[in-house]
């Protein structure tokens, strides 16, 4: 019997070795993930990690910004967020605005095109100093990066100059 411990104690302690280490790998979600990123990272996007909007509860979400060509004078700050149900008084079925604060009028028709060619798993639009940001749940995998690319593609540059504020003109010019 005694020479069993010595075998025991061995096994015990490659366990002890190698247990934290498999709990450290990460999961196939993460690597997912991950690879998600990178791809959007290699296409220019810049990824954030933000929480929900509220009406969605506890959490977070990566945001995926199009960075602004010329951020100078934009009228940013705002934000589009999914809310639990439709309404009428709503920017567009469960969409609405980030606590109230509208993106400027010239820019809602582009909006509304960027939100209809989002996935479904899309919880937020936002404008701030990083640029146009989608937050996304990520469910959807390469397809949902696909459309958020194509949509940013197309419409960030239509949003960009919508919410451009006109230049102030210099003293003693008409």
């Amino acid at each position: 019997m005694a020479s069993w411990v010595p075998i025991v104690v061995i096994i015990f302690a490659v366990v002890l070795v190698i247990g934290p280490v498999m709990w450290l790998k990460p999961s196939s979600r993460e690597r997912q993930l991950a690879d998600l990123r990178q791809k959007a990272a290699s296409a220019g996007l810049k990824v954030q990690i933000q929480t929900l909007p509220e009406a969605l509860g506890e959490g977070s979400a990566a945001t995926y910004f199009s960075q602004w060509r010329n951020p100078r004078r934009l009228n940013i700050g705002w934000g589009l967020e999914v809310q639990r149900m439709s309404h009428e008084m709503h920017f567009q079925g469960p969409w609405d605005w980030r606590k109230g604060r509208p993106a400027p009028e010239a820019a809602q028709p582009a909006l509304k095109e960027l939100i209809g060619a989002l996935p479904a798993d899309v919880t937020a639009v936002y404008a701030n100093d990083s640029g146009l940001g989608v937050q996304w749940r990520e469910r959807s995998g390469d397809d949902g990066l696909g459309k958020i690319q194509e949509a940013l593609a197309a419409q960030r540059p239509v949003i960009e100059e919508a919410i451009r504020q006109p230049s102030r003109s210099e003293p003693g010019e008409a």
